[in-house]
């Protein structure tokens, strides 16, 4: 809740006791507003003149900074003469003073005074949103507007707490109670919100391509509009949006870095580059753009935007991280990455970081001696490190000895029950162990205390499926994991499953499509692609999908034959 804002009130004041206040007014002193006060402490004032003068008086603490006094001084004019302008002056004034509760109940009992207040209802319910109270704020806002049907603009605070609490289909109707001569840009916008949130792309862009056009200065409108053509592959649409963005002054350095990669998707390399010289040189836009140049299969170009980077940040301990990414994802030198990280003293303040990515790479090139002695380190060194512990675990269970891994973990979670990543992590390890009542226990904790973690739900939605119970749950369990990690090739597998144990091949096929799409090489899952393919009746993709499956080395090859041999 913003600071509180000083207004004058000398217009309600009569002539004479502004001319005294007036020294009070133009002074900071304790002293001339003491006499001040007292001047006119035992004078009658009518209950107007009373009111203004408490105000001033408020006023006065504040330009003293005595927050406490104001606040006070302004309670008690609220008592006497309750009004909503004061309410919400004296909510702003607690809220400044960290008494949240103090200001929200300030607010309530005003609103029960002045119901038809707009203003203490907007007020009301930005501090049951600021405290993530959202279905109190929204309460609020349902009442007020079932009683003013006609307001705009409470109808549209109603649909953006609908929209932020994921009720899309609420948000929609709601805003369509507005007519349509009245829905403005805003209006417009938050629709199209709502209509993306219902998966309804495509109406999504229209609304928004009408809100731009009722209003050309509505950033937000135009940064989803471009990130929903992005997500279409329009990236040339996109790529318009984000200029026009810019040639009306939009500063957000995130703009520009989007501007950036989608030029490096459409390979305008050149153009991208010349983007970034076009402003000074920003750190995390120019490391975006070294990531979008890897992912595209440009090290020579990131190297010579990390080159502008060192020369703009001379001597910062981050350049060597940055120069290692390049040679390893981007070049494929993995000993280079080594090389290069093994230069990082321990007096560097990420010295920890370069000890958990040299243990990553010297385990995934086979160095498993390097891996550990850089783990013992790490452990000693940092003792409360969870990241080394994990480190540690998996480079045992990497080696084979998986049963010294859990029993590692496992003391852990002793130690951090509330740890949701250390807990997952056991619970992989006991189900690599074949102890999977006990790891579906922890991930069923997990879930107990974090109810949308991703992969304990995928993985409890997985198990349903595989043993064919609660489908309709599991299925439930995936989608949410899904609403977290919309792309994870994992979770749209689990998806795909479990719609395949349902007998709903064709909505199993298309999540199986968009995880292949991923490059996954994994055998299970590629067995999985076989069997839905075969059920939806496309014999050559499943033909495809168990050779690849045979080729990646499953765990029952035989049973993978006898299905291609049977096509």
């Amino acid at each position: 809740m913003p600071e509180p804002t000083t207004r004058a009130k000398s217009s309600h004041l009569p002539f004479l006791l502004v001319l005294a206040l007036l020294p009070c007014l133009l002074s900071n002193s304790c002293a001339s507003s003491r006499s001040a006060r007292l001047a006119y402490a035992g004078k009658s004032l009518s209950p107007e003149a009373e009111s203004a003068y408490q105000f001033l008086v408020y006023q006065d603490y504040l330009r003293q900074g005595n927050k406490e006094e104001a606040a006070k001084t302004l309670a008690a004019l609220a008592r006497v003469h309750p009004s909503p302008e004061v309410a919400v002056e004296l909510a702003n004034l607690q809220w400044g003073l960290n008494e949240r509760e103090t200001a929200t109940k300030t607010l309530e009992d005003a609103a029960r005074l002045f119901p038809n207040s707009r203003q203490l209802t907007f007020y009301l319910a930005s501090a049951y949103q600021m405290r993530r109270m959202p279905e109190q704020a929204m309460a609020v806002l349902t009442q007020f507007v079932a009683t003013h049907p006609g307001d705009a603009a409470a109808l549209r605070e109603l649909a953006s707490l609908e929209g932020d609490a994921g009720q899309h289909k609420e948000a929609l109707a709601t805003l369509s109670r507005i007519p349509e001569a009245d829905r403005d840009a805003t209006t417009l916008y938050l629709m199209a919100k709502a209509t993306a949130g219902l998966k309804k792309t495509d109406a999504a862009i229209a609304l928004l391509r009408r809100a731009v056009a009722a209003d050309s200065a509505l950033m937000s409108a135009w940064s989803d509009l471009a990130a929903l053509l992005e997500e279409k592959g329009d990236l040339a649409g996109a790529e318009d949006c984000y200029r026009r963005m810019l040639a009306q002054g939009e500063e957000a350095s995130e703009v520009r870095a989007r501007l950036v990669r989608v030029l490096i998707k459409q390979k305008k390399t050149a153009q991208a580059l010349k983007s970034l010289d076009e402003e000074p040189a920003d750190k995390s836009r120019m490391l975006d753009a070294i990531s979008a140049l890897l992912e595209a299969g440009h090290p020579k170009q990131a190297r010579q935007v990390l080159a502008k980077l060192a020369a703009a940040i001379p001597g910062s301990p981050d350049l060597p991280f940055y120069q290692a990414v390049i040679a390893y994802e981007g070049e494929k030198k993995p000993k280079e990455a080594l090389a290069i990280l093994a230069q990082v003293t321990p007096d560097n303040p990420n010295y920890d970081k370069a000890l958990g990515v040299r243990i990553q790479i010297a385990s995934e090139i086979g160095d498993q001696d390097q891996a550990q002695s850089l783990v013992a380190e790490a452990r000693k060194r940092y003792p409360d490190n969870k990241e080394f512990l994990a480190l540690e675990a998996a480079l045992l269970d990497r080696r084979g000895d998986t049963a010294a891994a859990a029993a590692l973990l496992g003391k852990a979670v002793a130690d951090a029950p509330d740890d949701t990543d250390l807990l997952y992590r056991y619970g992989v390890a006991l189900e690599k162990l074949k102890r999977r009542d006990e790891a579906r226990v922890v991930m069923e904790k997990i879930v107990a205390k974090d109810p949308t973690n991703p992969d304990a739900l995928n993985y409890l939605g997985y198990s349903m499926a595989e043993e064919g119970r609660d489908l309709d749950k599991a299925l439930d369990m995936i989608r949410t994991a899904l609403a977290k990690e919309p792309d994870n090739p994992f979770f749209l597998d689990s998806l795909a499953w479990t719609l395949y144990k349902l007998e709903r091949y064709q909505e199993a096929l298309a999540a199986m499509d968009r995880a292949m799409g991923h490059q996954i090489k994994d055998a299970v899952i590629w067995e999985h692609y076989g069997d839905i393919a075969a059920a939806a009746g496309r014999k050559d993709t499943a033909r495809k999908a168990y050779r690849t499956a045979l080729e990646l080395g499953p765990e029952n090859p035989g049973d993978v034959k006898k299905k291609l041999g049977a096509l």
